[in-house]
């Protein structure tokens, strides 16, 4: 796994307080514990926290639901 996916991984692990190594590149919305609306929003200010602002712009977010899709939307976006 590239550094910047262990990286989302881990902010999102944080912002959702679950164990460290408990998110993969498929977890989603549907398969985590705590990624409800409120923890969505959570992960959001984290990402947007830890990329200085880079993050609340990309209206994409806001639908982005799976660690995947974070991480083709970040890559899309040129955040890494």
């Amino acid at each position: 796994m590239e550094n910047y996916q262990s990286t989302v991984i881990k902010i999102i692990e944080k912002a959702l307080s679950l164990e460290p190594e408990i998110l993969n590149e498929y977890s989603n919305s549907e398969n985590t514990e705590g990624w409800d609306s409120l923890g969505h929003l959570t992960i959001l200010v984290a990402l947007d926290k830890h990329f200085e602002g880079k993050i609340s712009s990309i209206s994409e977010m806001a639908e982005a639901n799976s660690v995947q899709k974070i991480l083709t939307i970040l890559k899309e976006n040129s955040i890494f």
